[in-house]
């Protein structure tokens, strides 16, 4: 049996769409800042803070707007702790606890990623 890699989207068009995303969200959301590098990190990645918010809420009405999506870094998923993964890369514990990651697939569209942005810049009180 020969393997071949199905036709579909690059890994280069996922990195595309999260860095519209990432623009979106740092464009319409109040103080919203990325985690780790700007453009180094997996296609289908973005994390941000949020300060002044609570990471689990803002989750929770993320929800009920039909995004999912998580708090902190993914070792840390479920825990109320801050992440020790963005306390070691400098950002204060205070702060680490207002992350939300957003993480997605070849399959996510453009549309979905701009209803994300607006849906957190609905709850973030734009």
């Amino acid at each position: 049996m020969r393997l071949t890699r199905s036709a579909g989207t690059s890994a280069a068009e996922v990195a595309a769409r999260r860095d519209r995303f990432v623009a979106a969200v740092l464009e319409s959301v109040p103080g919203a800042a990325l985690t780790g590098h700007p453009v180094r990190r997996l296609p289908g990645h973005a994390s941000f803070v949020l300060p002044g918010r609570s990471g689990e809420s803002v989750l929770l009405d993320l929800e009920r707007r039909g995004v999912v999506c998580s708090s902190g870094s993914a070792c840390h998923a479920g825990s109320d702790e801050p992440s020790h993964v963005l306390v070691a890369m400098g950002v204060p514990s205070e702060v680490a606890q207002t992350a939300v990651r957003f993480t997605f697939g070849r399959s996510v569209t453009d549309e979905q990623l701009t209803d994300a942005a607006r849906a957190l810049a609905d709850v973030c009180g734009r």
